[in-house]
């Protein structure tokens, strides 16, 4: 029996590398993707060595090339999970923050996952099934919006639009659902030693969304299982 394929770009560490780890103990087919392919390697041949189908796969999202090039490599993909993404200001306000910092955060966390997105759409509309799980921000609801952060904020909140978008145009192309999560304060890299939750429980909440039935929910934006408003 063919085993279902997943997709999880930013998978070389923190919560990417939890979302595989589960995934693949789930049953899929992982393509762990990674900028940093030597890492990627090094942590797919762990899971391998645990009995996990895990390969890495070079990927820069930044990059339509590297982008196209993993997708071109796969007959099919049942789950992508869109977690690389980043963080370059800390708490800084709009006023604070240069160009470069704004379009380089928007390239990577919105025009990154609608690359991701595109790519895999192809495939998922062929075989009539799929999802795509967004991993976004409380930071990115407009209801809960704020000053500080603000690049990360304001790419994010494009990603949440990006969310919508593909949602509703993938709906009417057969069993395919994309939703965003947010998966809290996470102990990474990124979130910092004093997170309240670990990348293990974060990936469990990103993954719900993933494993949706066919009657499941749509275009939604999810915190700890709960629908936040956008």
């Amino acid at each position: 029996m063919e085993l279902k394929v997943a997709v999880v770009s930013g998978g070389n560490r923190g919560l990417g590398l939890a979302i595989v780890r589960q995934l693949a103990a789930a049953g899929y087919s992982v393509v762990l993707g990674s900028r940093d392919l030597t890492s990627g390697n090094l942590e797919a041949a762990k899971l391998e060595a645990e009995g996990f189908t895990v390969r890495a796969a070079q990927l820069d999202i930044t990059d339509s090339a590297s982008v196209k090039a993993l997708f071109d490599s796969l007959q099919r993909v049942d789950v992508l999970v869109n977690c690389a993404g980043i963080y370059l200001e800390g708490s800084a306000t709009f006023s604070e923050i240069d160009e470069a910092t704004l379009t380089a955060s928007i390239d990577a966390n919105a025009v990154g996952a609608w690359r991701m997105c595109k790519a895999a759409s192809a495939l998922m509309i062929d075989q009539k099934f799929g999802r795509i799980v967004n991993v976004s921000t409380g930071w990115a609801s407009l209801n809960e919006m704020q000053g500080n952060a603000a690049a990360y904020r304001i790419s994010k909140a494009a990603l949440n639009a990006v969310t919508r978008v593909v949602a509703d145009e993938l709906a009417s192309k057969g069993d395919i659902k994309v939703n965003a999560v947010c998966p809290g304060w996470v102990r990474t890299r990124m979130g910092g030693p004093d997170g309240q939750l670990s990348p293990e429980e974060s990936a469990r909440d990103v993954l719900w969304a993933a494993f949706f039935d066919a009657g499941g929910p749509n275009g939604r934006f999810f915190r700890q299982r709960e629908s936040m408003p956008w």
